[in-house]
């Protein structure tokens, strides 16, 4: 058919035109991005203030950007809690952020405010909440939050997807809760905060707590903290935790502190730990404090301890903690234990430090007793542990007493160091009455170690008495070398009238001992009477010991009317 032959030259005709058109004309393609943003903020209160905002916009000079922010307040009785998120897009780059917030108390408040941004090629989050509560009972605290930005399905090495900080406190008498998290993130720069505190104040128990936490895997930082006491017979507890946290970059500064009191009758117990940990580029840094205190007493008698702790890291500076407890009471029994410790990790090397120590005594008469632990981190791998143990007891119309006291020191770290460190000193008496005091100490750090064990004994009255005394140090040097010391006496007199004494007490500072021990025994009858007195001690050191024991001496006298 006539129109086939046509077909070819007609296209190619087309062709012609369309490519002559086509070179004489300059055709722009217009690109599309897509831009998006919200923000949402709501809470639940006696009173809620709640914003929102969102923009998109393009300058003159042809940049893209978006703006989302959304903030809120909530205060009220009870309880208050805000939550807000802000979201945008440009093309392939995201950003966002979320905030939540929760109190609740007698006097609740909850606080956030968030903003994101897209300005061209520039992304930024900036994320504060804030939440507290006080009254009486039981307050909590919590805010929550993250900042995340993508690009091209790629997360920024800064997100913050897991940043948090709690508190808790529960007091009859009053208590507190209070956190901050504020964060600032650029695609390659993190500026993050992080406070918290928790105050507790009440009759028989109050208990503090917190925990922190910032940045992500690669580059985060935690703070940990908890305080509890407790007492049988009402009397009054305090407990307080406070913790703070910072990351600027790959730059981590953590502290926390730690602050526990208990007074009253009858049993008492206080314990605390508190944990600051810092991780970048898979170097993980740590300082740990722990420490506890228990008091077994008569119902009617007073106990109490304290706590206090500090701790500090650096990660790229200094890392330092000290942390003490102690114990008193004043009964005629007691049962009293407190231990405390360290534990660090600076990336190469590592430390664990503790000290211990315990009184137990009997006696139907009241008497004071008192003990110590305080452990403290020096520097260069190294801590000095502290431990004192003073105690009494004392007894009448023939019931006799006893009492025991001991300190104990312990110290390893990653360059061979095993130190350690035994003080231990103990009595008894029989006799219409009785009295006794006694002392155990020892100092021990990465070089060398320090103690003494003391006991002084004293009985009489009518009818018969005696008192036995005995002292122990077992210690060590930076070589390994052990420093060993004993001492034993006893006295004991039969009569109308008697009166005895034993006095034990080893001493060991750098290596150079002395001991003492003295025996003393009176009677005094219108028959007959006797006295009797005896010693031994033994000191070693290295391969060489010395000892020393006396004859006893065995004096009778008999009158006749």
């Amino acid at each position: 058919m006539w129109w086939r032959n046509c077909i070819l030259p007609l296209t190619v005709a087309l062709l012609a035109v369309l490519i002559l058109e086509a070179d004489g004309a300059i055709f722009r393609l217009k690109r599309q991005t897509v831009v998006s943003s919200n923000a949402n903020s709501s809470g639940v209160a006696d009173t809620v203030e709640t914003s929102g905002a969102a923009h998109n916009y393009k300058t003159i000079d042809g940049i893209i950007g978006v703006n989302a922010s959304a903030a809120g307040n909530a205060t009220g009785q009870n309880s208050a809690t805000m939550d807000t998120n802000a979201n945008g897009s440009a093309g392939d780059k995201s950003v966002g952020s979320v905030g939540n917030v929760q109190s609740s108390g007698t006097n609740s408040n909850a606080y956030s405010n968030i903003q994101s941004a897209i300005s061209g090629g520039n992304m930024s989050v900036q994320s504060n909440q804030q939440g507290n509560a006080n009254g009486v009972g039981d307050t909590s605290a919590a805010a929550n939050g993250n900042a995340v930005m993508n690009q091209g399905g790629v997360d920024s090495p800064m997100n913050s997807k897991n940043s948090q900080a709690t508190a808790g406190a529960s007091g009859s008498l009053s208590s507190s809760s209070e956190v901050v998290l504020s964060q600032t993130l650029t695609w390659s720069s993190i500026l993050a905060q992080l406070v918290g505190s928790a105050v507790a104040q009440g009759v028989y128990n109050a208990q503090a707590n917190i925990d922190l936490g910032a940045g992500n895997a690669e580059n985060g930082v935690e703070v940990n903290g908890v305080v509890s006491g407790v007492n049988d017979g009402g009397g009054l507890v305090n407990s307080q935790v406070n913790g703070n946290g910072m990351i600027d970059n790959e730059h981590h500064q953590l502290t926390g502190n730690m602050y526990g009191t208990v007074n009253g009758t009858g049993n008492t117990t206080l314990v605390g730990a508190t944990n600051l940990q810092s991780n970048n580029s898979e170097v993980n840094q740590t300082i740990s404090a722990f420490g506890d205190s228990k008091v077994g007493v008569d119902p009617d008698a007073q106990s109490g301890a304290n706590l206090l702790s500090n701790t500090n890291l650096d990660n790229q500076g200094a890392i330092n903690g000290e942390i003490g407890i102690n114990a008193t009471a004043n009964s005629g029994n007691k049962n009293m234990t407190v231990s405390n410790g360290l534990q660090l990790n600076n990336g190469s090397d590592g430390l664990l430090a503790m000290g211990n120590g315990g009184v137990l005594g009997s006696g139907n008469v009241k008497s004071n007793a008192s003990l110590t632990s305080d452990t403290k981190y020096n520097g260069n791998n190294d801590a000095d542990v502290l431990v004192n143990a003073d105690g009494s007891s004392a007894s009448n119309n023939n019931q006799g007493s006893g009492l025991q006291v001991n300190a104990n020191s312990n110290l390893w770290n990653t360059n061979g160091v095993a130190q350690n460190g035994t003080a231990a000193a103990s009595g008894a008496a029989t006799g219409e009455n009785t009295n006794m005091t006694g002392n155990a100490f020892v100092n021990s750090d990465s070089i060398n170690s320090n103690g003494n064990a003391a006991m002084d004994v004293q009985a009489g009255g009518q009818g018969p008495s005696s008192a036995l005394t005995s002292g122990v140090l077992n210690l060590k040097d930076a070589t390994n070398n052990a420093r060993n010391a004993t001492v034993q006496g006893s006295v004991a007199a039969s009569g109308d009238q008697t009166q005895v004494r034993s006095i034990s007490v080893i001493t060991d500072y750098a290596g150079m001992q002395s001991l003492s021990n003295y025996q003393n025994a009176t009677s005094r009858a219108s028959g007959s009477s006797s006295s009797s007195a005896s010693n031994v001690g033994v000191l070693k050191r290295r391969k060489r010991q010395i000892a020393w024991l006396s004859d006893k001496i065995i004096a009778r006298q008999t009158e006749h009317n």
